[in-house]
């Protein structure tokens, strides 16, 4: 067993998480297989919805059958939930769109009855509607933790005032230097 605390974070654990957490371990839903390529493939993805820079390409050479998730600060296990509905908001949407394909194509009845008999379709308009309500509670977390993110993981880009480098005396006040003047 690889040594989790030595790499920033495997695609195959996130993916993992995933068909354990959300799937039940069902492979009717999808394959880790699936998830884990998709989000090997999608590392663009997040940098994206998080301005990030982290990389995917490549695999360790202590894990040569997982692809390790680079960063260029720390992966965490934020980055790695909000990976995480990024792919079910993807998943869904792919759902909701493959179950309105076959519309078209089906016959127009929902239920017919003769006599004693019933025969009942499922209704894939509701199916859809179904999928669609999960794709956009998945979006609506998504964007939560994505404002979480920005507001309490996220770096400023430039600092001015106070706040900026001190100068080559290390004292930060130099140049306003009050003390010492009459009336401060």
């Amino acid at each position: 067993m690889p040594d989790r605390s030595k790499t920033p974070y495997l695609v195959s654990t996130i993916a993992t998480g995933i068909f354990n957490d959300e799937f039940d371990s069902d492979t009717g839903f999808a394959t880790i297989a699936s998830i884990s390529g998709w989000l090997a493939n999608n590392v663009g993805l997040l940098n994206t919805t998080l301005y990030t820079a982290f990389s995917g390409s490549g695999s360790a050479t202590e894990y040569p059958d997982d692809t390790v998730v680079q960063p260029s600060g720390s992966f965490r296990f934020e980055e790695a939930d909000i990976y995480k509905q990024v792919y079910l908001t993807n998943y869904y949407t792919k759902k909701a769109r493959a179950v309105l394909k076959g519309i078209d194509s089906s016959v127009d009845f929902i239920s017919l009855r003769e006599g004693d008999s019933v025969i009942t379709r499922t209704n894939k308009n509701e199916i859809a509607k179904t999928y669609r309500g999960f794709a956009k509670d998945a979006q609506e977390r998504l964007d939560d933790l994505v404002a979480k993110y920005n507001i309490y993981a996220a770096e400023p880009i430039q600092v001015a005032g106070t706040d900026a480098s001190t100068n080559a005396s290390g004292d930060i006040y130099a140049a306003y230097d009050y003390r010492g003047r009459v009336g401060y």
